[in-house]
């Protein structure tokens, strides 16, 4: 008789628009949270971003937003 194991990787995501990332692969650039929800910017190998909003209370709600240079820099001027 054997046993069998197996192995979640939570650094695993899938973004808004279904692209899967490794996030234990990134950069963290920005950091935030509360006791509500946590706010981490990360930069990937490729120059694109990844906005992580994840909630506490309803893991359901969890978005990873995917962002280019171009759309970053939009963003600064809102």
């Amino acid at each position: 008789m054997y046993s069998s194991t197996m192995t979640v990787n939570t650094d695993i995501i899938t973004t808004t628009c279904g692209r899967e990332l490794d996030l234990s692969r990134t950069e963290l650039i920005i950091e935030r949270s509360n006791s509500l929800f946590s706010y981490n910017i990360h930069k990937l190998n490729s120059g694109e971003y990844v906005i992580a909003e994840k909630f506490f209370a309803n893991p359901f709600n969890n978005r990873y937003i995917l962002l280019n240079d171009e759309q970053i820099e939009m963003l600064k001027h809102l």
